[in-house]
């Protein structure tokens, strides 16, 4: 029987898996069964800001519990639409079950978007389901690190493009909090082929060594080492969400901080601290890579847009098996590996669930 990994939505601590029954098709809907996905910091990122952004929203569940949206593949194999046929595999936001009930629109032969009604003031971003074949950019070497990298690396991407259409906010040194996480060092590996702009990486001790031999940042530095940031203009990209940190980040740069952006909560357990808007320097914002990407649709066209990032893609997909490795498990293990995530796994490794 299909079934559903449910999160506590106030306590990201207190799971449970539910079966369920898969209900009857309507005209119009299409069933696609998750074969896997992948998951991250980043979906512990929409978990602790599901409620501030609605990504409770777009699998809903009941009585306090949510489904955390994960990137993964999928297969159809039931349809009441004419345009989507049994055996097709997309790729997008799944929630972690065994099946989705879509509602094709706007098929085309890259895919389609999901019209269902409970989905429709989210961003439309999300809502894209592509077809999986060489055509949209998918080698069937690299399904899984569509799954793990795809999602983050495109925030590399955007962040890396947000900051240059910027001018860089006037940095001459890009700061990268949680810099073993992997939408950090996509954007270090973004970073590193322009010229003239020192990238630092903070990060914990334990990954100390493992920023180190990433080769992509200029800098290393441990949390307490703050102080040694060279006060120089500078921006803050910030994906760890530890608002310790980011005070001591404030408050040494302070006026030199040019830009200071939030994107990620991999420290999801440190949210105390001073409120952001009253630290020195530029007040900290959150970024949203959607909206830096309908900017470029509109200024470069969708099409070439997409070819800048999957010409991208492909080059990182090429080089990040020499940091990290790929581990597959089964749906049947999913509590100890969400639990793995959740408390922050070692940065050489990632984590793909099979749904059997």
């Amino acid at each position: 029987m299909p079934s559903h990994f449910l999160v506590q939505r106030n306590d990201l601590t207190s799971t449970r898996v539910d079966a369920y029954e898969t209900p009857p098709l309507n005209d119009g809907e299409v069933v696609i069964q998750v074969e896997q996905f992948a998951l991250t910091a980043n979906n512990i990122t929409y978990g602790v800001a599901g409620d501030i952004i609605g990504y409770w929203q777009f699998f809903p569940a009941t009585d306090g519990w949510g489904r955390i949206p994960v990137w993964g593949i999928g297969r159809v194999t039931a349809s009441q639409h004419e345009q989507v046929a049994v055996g097709q595999r997309f790729y997008g936001y799944f929630p972690m079950s065994s099946d989705l009930t879509v509602v094709p629109a706007k098929v085309n032969p890259q895919g389609f978007r999901d019209a269902a009604a409970h989905r429709a003031e989210l961003p439309p971003v999300y809502n894209q389901y592509t077809l999986v074949s060489e055509a949209t950019g998918f080698l069937p070497q690299y399904d899984q690190h569509a799954m793990v990298y795809r999602p983050l690396f495109t925030t590399s991407f955007v962040l890396d493009d947000y900051l240059a259409d910027n001018d860089m906010f006037g940095a001459e040194q890009i700061i990268l909090g949680s810099a073993s996480s992997k939408t950090a060092f996509g954007l270090a590996y973004m970073l590193k082929q322009r010229t003239g702009i020192k990238v630092v990486g903070l990060t914990s001790a334990g990954n100390r060594e493992f920023v180190e031999n990433l080769g992509l940042y200029d800098q290393t530095l441990t949390y307490d080492e703050v102080s040694q940031l060279a006060q120089i203009p500078s921006g803050y990209v910030d994906m760890a969400g530890n608002r310790d940190v980011l005070a001591q980040v404030h408050h040494h740069l302070n006026e030199q901080l040019t830009v200071s952006c939030g994107v990620g909560i991999t420290h999801w357990e440190a949210r105390d601290g001073a409120e952001p808007a009253s630290l020195p320097g530029a007040k900290p914002s959150m970024f949203f890579a959607p909206s830096q990407i309908m900017k470029r649709h509109e200024e470069l066209g969708p099409e070439r847009y997409q070819s800048l990032l999957a010409d991208a893609t492909a080059k990182f997909f090429a080089d990040v098996d020499n940091w990290v490795t790929i581990e597959t498990h089964s749906f049947t293990d999913i509590d100890n590996v969400y639990n793995t995530v959740l408390n922050g796994p070692p940065a050489n490794r990632a984590f793909v669930v099979s749904v059997d």
